[in-house]
């Protein structure tokens, strides 16, 4: 009896020592557990941060609400276009944009003036190229230039005209509703000051923008007298090249571009479509389809190299 009394005494006595040893255990575990934020993190799970700015690991609650670092990603799925200058010229601008959208190249922003401004204006506000075009009809030589000869005449002025044909396409809408995609400089008339149309109605900085070789008088443009600015497609394309971080097309029509240009080029993510339009003058607006199918033509020649900017062949 004694003997299995002193057994069950030891027996009860090592229970006791594995239970203090046990309780030792976890409770030190306890300690030495990582916070969140520290530095160690069990291989397999994904080092995240929460909102207070310390890190985390593993899955949690509340992850779809993290702030994200926004790193700027060089994309070459869209480009960046560049208009030199025109009146009927301009139409040729209309043209390439036609193209583009049949070769499924997207446009990211565009720079431009004259009927390229009027172009890119309604290329970013209107749904489909069939839109553009419709839009595109109510602009024409009774409202795009002053007539020819002191013997003309008409009731409304081809200012007057303009302004409200502008007013009933862009209506309401506001520059800086684009103010990453459309730019369009102008001069201030009584300065000379040459500046980004960035905030104010869509359709007065469009309507700045084409008065100049076509003989309309500036216009008001959030308390400024605006016209077309005298832009030269390098500096045009410096602009972009700085801001940009997609491929750049430029556009010229009607002049050709100086050799100098040309080598700016050279070496870069861009590529140059000229379109010389031999015997098109640029106030002739009732050629301004000859114009289009000019730049249209230019775009298809030149597909192989377009879309191998974006990363794409033709299929």
């Amino acid at each position: 009896m004694r003997s299995l009394e002193n057994f069950k005494i030891i027996r009860k006595a090592v229970v006791c020592i594995l239970s203090l040893h046990l309780l030792g255990g976890c409770a030190s575990a306890t300690r030495h557990t990582e916070p969140k934020g520290s530095e160690k993190a069990e291989s397999g799970t994904t080092k995240k941060t929460n909102n207070n700015g310390s890190e985390v690991y593993g899955p949690f609650s509340g992850s779809e609400n993290l702030p994200k670092t926004k790193e700027p990603v060089l994309k070459s799925d869209q480009i960046t276009l560049v208009f030199g200058s025109g009146l009927a010229h301009g139409y040729t601008y209309v043209g390439v944009l036609r193209a583009l959208s049949e070769l499924k190249i997207t446009v990211h922003s565009i720079y431009a003036t004259e009927v390229g401004a009027l172009a890119a204006a309604l290329y970013f506000t209107q749904p489909n190229p069939n839109r553009i075009d419709w839009a595109l009809l109510r602009f024409n030589e009774k409202n795009l230039r002053k007539p020819d000869g002191k013997l003309g005449f008409a009731l409304r002025s081809p200012e007057s005209d303009l302004d409200e044909k502008l007013h009933e396409v862009f209506g309401a809408l506001r520059v800086e509703n684009f103010s990453e995609r459309l730019h369009i400089l102008v001069e201030d008339a009584k300065t000379s000051e040459i500046f980004e149309a960035k905030k104010g109605d869509l359709w007065r900085a469009v309507r700045g923008s084409l008065a100049g070789a076509n003989g309309f008088a500036p216009t008001l443009f959030e308390g400024r007298s605006i016209k077309a600015a005298p832009r030269k497609i390098a500096e045009e394309y410096r602009l972009a090249h700085q801001a940009e971080q997609y491929p750049i097309v430029v556009v010229t029509a009607g002049a050709e571009p100086t050799e100098l240009f040309r080598k700016l080029l050279e070496g870069q993510n861009a590529t140059l479509i000229s379109v010389p339009l031999p015997g098109l003058d640029d106030l002739d607006v009732k050629k301004r389809n000859q114009a289009a199918f000019g730049g249209k033509n230019a775009v298809h020649q030149a597909a192989n190299e377009i879309l191998g900017l974006v990363g794409r062949k033709m299929e």
